[in-house]
């Protein structure tokens, strides 16, 4: 113990006295520690004292209750979810004072209700989720947090959330429910809790008359907060279902919640075993990034360890002298890290709330996994100074005391070793395409650290073969073959980083080249078809939006328009057609559902959804048919279409549409499942509302600058509309080159100009030399400028040729992942699709050619201009 004490010590003040290599190796192994402190601590505040099953937040309430007089039987479990309930007849509310009766004397109940709500604003049409209570009740504090204005006072008072001022609401003004054109004014912005359904919109009690919300679920109807003096056990809830009430209790909730046997959920052990080729891969690449940074001490240390061995120190002694350095920084890197990542932490949540426009949990630290990140920081410290000890344990006294450089050496089973963990990875990396992500990354490591084993020998061959090359390349060639100890995990680093980038590079370009695969990726319209979609526009914006495309697009070009069915408030209804050939039972994705694919119009819009001039069809639709486009779907000559209610609900007793119909098959893809005209719907007292403004590429090709024009106009009318042209764009790796770009930079440059350093320190006497015969000055930026040459070459290029195979690999599962969707055109016709997708495979060589020629040039420029030129003057030897 003794010796510890006194090797940590030395290893202390040795610190202090290289404040700069100090600095340098605390950052590395901080860093990770950093962002790994921060994501912890972020997940678990976010995700704190949450379960998606409770649906209203408590506040301080003791429980909140639904309920009525009337319900019988009802069931539930401990968050108020499995509701089961009869009917009992008319409905018979239950009062507040009959509540508090309930919960004994002493308690207190305020009302609630929630649910759906349709309202204007100045963007246009807005369904939101709306909560009445009295937010300024001790029983709300906690579900919210004020951040501009006032509470609501009074009925017709509300608070918004802030998603609502990208909307166009402010503080102040005033909306008008379109269902019952009751007035709801702005008076301030509040962040709502993260617990159940998160509000758009918090109104004052009485602000619209309860269970007039549209809801069909019990629990979004009228309710109560609840002050109880006891707690409120699971006998008592029990107790209360027998008087028709449901109740979440705080008690019952405190005691924890069983798993939601609905929601997947990765085991432990799964989730652990997952997270260990992540793990692995960040302590092998602190490891070696450090690992250069500790045999700089190690090099600049070296007559320090000759005396303490020529002192009568021991091989052990020294290796607990250098291992010292690896406990001290990397326990002193893990507390400033975790320090700094908790208040990253802390500093980073006012925003990540208003980015997700909700309320966090209460701000706790998981010290548990704070606990385990600090051990690894430490023991990827002691990993990084391992190597160097080793080497100072061996260290030659005489020969360094002498000024003489020892020879290394080089351990002969290494490349056989990692010539079979190269092979044992790749083999790995083609099996585990069939395993999921995480044994791909497990298969990678594998790779990674075959190649690490093999680097040095690699360094060996690299400077056998310079003899070729110009003196300053031949030079640094040969001055990394013979200091491996210091370029091998030099160039490993650079390596390690390049091989994450590459096959994250790949797995991101072949993603973008497989193809769409979700409906809203795949084509809304005929090649070169320019439109204009919004179901929640008003009037007054949509004629705002038609100016601009008029003023846009030349005179005698027609602006078709597609309109949709509407209550009498007007606001667009939802519409369900037969779809015969669906399977219920497998998950499907509609490519198009614009006004559920029913669209009213005359017989340009016939013309635009089936590509092609019909004058059948167009008869069937001035006769008041409708004309579909799956022919399956009409029987008897008519088609029968399922209409929601206009608060969007719907009912099996609710009467149904029918039409008379004819099936037309369109020209390639439909566009559309229906077109009705006008007139028909409205002799069916239905009316209309604009959902769709269309450009038909057979009259006008509209060009990429003019849609550009017309998308920036009417995006400074309203955000609630989707301006869009059809082109087959390529696709644009843009972000993917500037944020991987940008990676390799900062990590492939920091890394060589680090290992680069240390190579012109140790080069010092061989520029002496240099010198002494007559070279020219700037022959040390020429070499300095080689040396980093070397390093990034060498590096960058191994990284891309191992990061190939697992950024391939990863396209197997990732193409594979929703293959079992059925996907159904505008036209309701099923697309097929084949069972075995085959992957696409994109390499992106932009960032390829940036990794391997680019970066290293950079690197080598770099080294030379931040060199100076003046090399150094021989010193004179005592004799």
């Amino acid at each position: 113990m003794s010796t510890l004490r006194a090797a940590l010590r030395i290893s202390r003040r040795n610190a202090w006295r290289s404040k700069r290599r100090t600095g340098l190796i605390l950052a590395m192994i901080a860093l990770p520690v950093i962002v790994a402190t921060c994501v912890a601590t972020g997940m678990s505040v976010a995700t704190a004292h949450t379960d998606s099953r409770v649906t209203y937040p408590l506040g301080q309430a003791d429980a909140v209750v639904w309920g009525d007089h009337s319900w019988t039987q009802v069931t539930q479990d401990a968050a108020g979810n499995g509701i089961g309930f009869e009917p009992g007849g008319r409905e018979k509310p239950f009062t507040t004072a009959e509540i508090t009766q309930m919960f004994g004397p002493g308690s207190r109940a305020i009302p609630m209700s929630q649910g759906t709500l349709r309202f204007l604003t100045p963007q246009g049409y807005v369904s939101g989720w709306m909560r009445q209570v009295d937010l300024r009740d001790p029983l709300s504090q906690g579900t919210f947090r004020l951040l501009e204005g006032r509470l609501p006072a009074a009925p017709g008072e509300v608070v918004a959330a802030p998603k609502m001022l990208d909307w166009g609401a402010t503080t102040g003004m005033t909306l008008f429910d379109t269902q019952r054109r009751v007035p709801l004014r702005i008076v301030g912005v509040v962040l709502f809790s993260q617990v159940g359904t998160w509000p758009d919109l918090a109104a004052f009690p009485g602000s619209l008359p309860t269970g007039t919300s549209g809801s069909i679920d019990p629990r979004e109807s009228a309710g109560w907060l609840v002050d109880a003096p006891n707690p409120v056990s699971w006998a008592d809830v029990r107790r209360l279902n027998a008087h028709g009430l449901v109740v979440v209790s705080r008690a019952v909730l405190d005691g924890g919640l069983p798993p939601d046997p609905n929601t997947f959920e990765i085991r432990s052990g799964e989730s652990s075993l997952a997270a260990v080729p992540w793990i692995g891969m960040m302590l092998l690449e602190v490891v070696l990034l450090a690992g250069s940074a500790f045999a700089v001490g190690r090099r600049r240390r070296a007559r320090e360890f000759a005396l303490v061995a020529a002192q009568g120190g021991s091989p052990g002694q020294l290796r607990m002298i250098a291992l010292a350095d690896g406990l001290l920084f990397g326990a002193g890197a893990s507390v400033i890290g975790t320090a700094l990542g908790i208040g990253a932490a802390a500093l980073t949540m006012p925003r990540f709330e208003m980015l997700n426009g909700v309320m966090a949990g209460p701000f706790e630290v998981p010290w548990g996994a704070v606990a385990v990140i600090v051990v690894l920081g430490i023991t990827a410290g002691l990993l990084a100074a391992l190597a160097p000890a080793a080497r100072v344990s061996r260290t030659d006294a005489a020969a360094v005391l002498a000024g003489r450089r020892a020879p290394g050496r080089d351990r002969a089973g290494r490349p056989v070793l990692g010539l079979v963990l190269i092979l044992a990875g790749i083999t790995a990396t083609v099996v585990s395409t069939r395993h999921g992500i995480a044994w791909i990354v497990a298969s990678a490591l594998l790779t990674q650290l075959g190649l690490v084993a093999v680097v040095p020998r690699l360094i060996t061959l690299t400077g056998r073969l310079a003899g070729f090359l110009p003196l300053p390349l031949r030079f640094a060639a040969r001055d990394a073959a013979r200091n491996r100890g210091r370029t091998a995990p030099a160039v490993a680093a650079v390596m390690t980083a390049v091989v994450a980038l590459t096959a994250l590079g790949v797995a991101w370009k072949s993603g973008m080249a497989q193809g769409p695969t979700f409906g809203p990726e795949y084509p809304q319209g005929p090649a070169g078809a320019f439109s204009i979609q919004s179901d929640d526009l008003s009037p007054e914006l949509w004629d705002r939006v038609r100016a601009v495309v008029r003023k846009e697009l030349p005179a005698s070009v027609p602006v078709i328009e597609g309109q949709a069915l509407a209550g009498k408030s007007g606001v667009p209804l939802g519409v369900d057609m037969p779809t015969p050939g669906l399977n219920q039972d497998r998950p499907f994705d509609w490519v198009n559902s614009s006004a559920g694919g029913l669209l009213i119009g005359d017989e340009n819009l016939l013309r635009y959804v089936l590509g092609r001039e019909d004058r059948q069809a167009v008869t069937a639709l001035h006769d008041g048919k409708a004309v579909v486009l799956n022919p399956a779907a009409v029987r008897d000559r008519k088609i029968e279409i399922d209409v929601s209610r206009e608060d969007g609900s719907s009912n099996s007793d609710d009467p149904k549409l029918s039409l008379p119909a004819i099936g037309v098959r369109a020209t390639g893809q439909g566009w559309a499942r229906a077109v009705v005209a006008p007139e028909a719907v409205r002799k069916r007292r239905y009316t209309t509302a604009t959902v769709l403004l269309l450009v038909n590429p057979a009259d006008f090709r509209v060009s990429s600058a003019t849609a550009q024009r017309i998308a920036k106009q009417v995006g400074a009318i309203t955000l609630q509309a989707a301006v869009r042209l059809e082109v087959p764009d390529a696709p644009d790796d843009t972000l993917l080159l500037i944020l991987l770009g940008g990676a390799a930079a900062v990590l492939v440059l920091g890394m060589t100009f680090v290992a680069t350093m240390l190579a012109a320190v140790e080069a010092r006497p061989d520029l002496e030399t240099m010198s002494a015969v007559g070279a020219a000055p700037r022959l040390k930026r020429a070499v300095v400028a080689g040396q980093a040459l070397v390093i990034a070459l060498l590096g960058s290029a191994t990284g891309v040729l191992a990061g190939l195979a697992p950024g391939i690999a990863v396209r197997w599962p990732l193409a594979h992942r929703h293959s079992d969707w059925q996907l159904l055109g505008p036209d309701g016709i099923l697309i097929a699709r084949p069972d075995n997708v085959t992957p696409v495979i994109a390499i992106p060589w932009t960032l390829i050619g940036l990794t391997v020629i680019g970066l290293p040039l950079m690197a080598a420029l770099g080294g030379a201009l931040l060199t100076r030129s003046r090399l150094p003057t021989p010193r004179r030897r005592a004799m």
